[in-house]
């Protein structure tokens, strides 16, 4: 009976080819793939390397020229010749025609329509693409790569440490905290390993996080630190017991900014958190 339109001898065939293709891909390019089985059905992972295999030899032979070249040298009205009420639909009109020549423009965070426009049609104009044509494949650019949100990155940081730690996510909580420093609520300077095995016992506590809801009321920047104070509230049950418990009021996450990008969370104080 066949499977998935090969038998199973013409699967095995097909699987032998597609290790062979990663291999040449992964040695020719420096393609990287899990070293986990896939799950795809041979002739459809097949097409897949195939497509890999395209996009790397376009992107190894594309020039690379402006996004002005790219679209043909438009010319763009002058901000203050737009009327407001004419701005939204003028960056529609321009954030389309980037769309049709495979450029996606787009923010994190909320960012005037001046703003957006000024930097599209003067930043942009001038960055580097590669001169690639693939069906739906797009270059991306996210405003905050070019004006960086401290406040959001500050804001976003708190946000998903406590997801994180309310998740009990110990990979997620790895990288939200800081590798080179930290104290705990009452200021004592803690090794890594100290906070997390602080982390871990109370995680360990609570058989579930049945909730949690915090809103960021404050957020302060100074130089490299941040400090997001949080209004809110979580449940749970005890481990072993099960009983129900809640607790409510502020969080404040302090953090300083990462080498990576965003920022590290290097102290925290949280209802119920005892350490």
């Amino acid at each position: 009976m066949a499977e998935s339109g090969l038998d199973k001898e013409g699967q095995s065939i097909r699987k032998a080819l597609n290790d062979a293709k990663k291999l040449e891909l992964t040695q020719k390019y420096g393609a990287k793939f899990w070293e986990y089985p896939s799950e795809l059905p041979p002739e459809i992972e097949s097409q897949w390397l195939n497509s890999i295999e395209e996009f790397e030899r376009n992107f190894e032979a594309a020039p690379q020229l402006s996004v002005r070249t790219l679209l043909g040298f438009p010319s763009f009205k002058p901000l203050e010749e737009i009327p407001t009420e004419l701005l939204e639909s003028e960056l529609d009109r321009i954030l389309e025609m980037l769309f049709r020549h495979g450029i996606v423009v787009d923010c994190v965070a909320e960012v005037t329509a001046e703003d957006f426009y000024r930097f599209i049609t003067t930043e942009l104009m001038n960055e580097e693409v590669d001169d690639i044509h693939i069906e739906g494949m797009k270059q991306c650019f996210i405003y905050e790569d070019f004006h960086p949100n401290d406040e959001y990155d500050a804001r976003n940081a708190a946000d998903n440490f406590l997801s994180d730690l309310f998740g009990k996510f110990e990979e997620g909580l790895l990288i939200d905290l800081s590798r080179d420093e930290f104290c705990n609520s009452k200021g004592v300077h803690l090794g890594r390993e100290e906070i997390q095995a602080s982390i871990r016992n109370f995680c360990s506590s609570y058989a579930a996080f049945t909730h949690h809801a915090f809103e960021c009321v404050k957020c302060t920047l100074e130089g490299e630190s941040a400090e997001a104070t949080m209004q809110g509230m979580w449940t749970a049950l005890k481990t072993g017991s099960l009983e129900a418990v809640s607790f409510e009021g502020e969080c404040m996450v302090k953090m300083t900014r990462s080498p990576y990008g965003g920022y590290d969370v290097i102290q925290f104080s949280l209802p119920g958190f005892e350490d």
